[in-house]
């Protein structure tokens, strides 16, 4: 299996583009298995972006009463686990989070995790609140962004060039491995961006 984990602050754009993804994926299949399964994670009892995920279509399974990146590291490890005999499918989406620190997640995966064949961590910005979010969650925001492989910085279409400039560069300071793209999860996004950010070829 090959895991994706999407982090991003609440009302980043998390849902959408992993709706995006999951549809590009789904369509570069070129075998009738079972090719994705997406693991949605809320802190609260009642899931609200599952329901729009399961209405694309997507095998969802739901974590809540807690955060993955600590106090329900377990129920991940045992899903993951049950999903790899279960489906064993070749991608796995896990949505975290606003308040999950990838890092954390990290570690307890390549610590316990089975059957994992690699990770990708992305990052999602939310470029119109950037500045907001960093004064008020500085820690959560910094770490999120410097553990990404990826970093989506999301909601251009709100935002100024100049402003973006500006976010980007700062991006860039937190994170210089990782590859930057400016996207709008209201719009379509590109599926060249989606191949290079999952490393899928063809």
């Amino acid at each position: 299996m090959n895991l994706i984990i999407f982090s991003g602050f609440l009302g980043s754009g998390k849902t959408s583009l992993i709706l995006s993804l999951a549809h590009f994926i789904v369509e570069s299949q070129t075998s009738k298995k079972p090719n994705l399964v997406i693991i949605e994670n809320e802190v609260g009892d009642i899931g609200i972006d599952d329901k729009v995920l399961k209405s694309g279509g997507f095998s969802v399974r739901e974590l809540f009463s807690g955060c993955i990146c600590c106090q329900l590291t377990s129920d991940l490890i045992i899903t993951l686990n049950d999903i790899k005999e279960k489906i064993d499918p070749k991608w796995v989406i896990i949505e975290t989070t606003g308040l999950a620190y990838p890092g954390k997640i990290l570690g307890n995966l390549n610590k316990y995790g089975k059957g994992i064949d690699s990770i990708k961590t992305v990052t999602v910005v939310d470029a119109e609140r950037f500045y907001e979010l960093r004064t008020v969650a500085p820690i959560l925001i910094e770490n999120q962004i410097s553990e990404g492989d990826s970093v989506l910085i999301n909601k251009v279409d709100l935002t100024l060039d100049l402003e973006l400039e500006i976010i980007e560069k700062d991006v860039k300071h937190l994170n210089e491995k990782a590859n930057i793209y400016r996207v709008s999860a209201s719009k379509n996004v590109d599926d060249c961006m989606w191949k290079r950010v999952v490393d899928i070829s063809g």
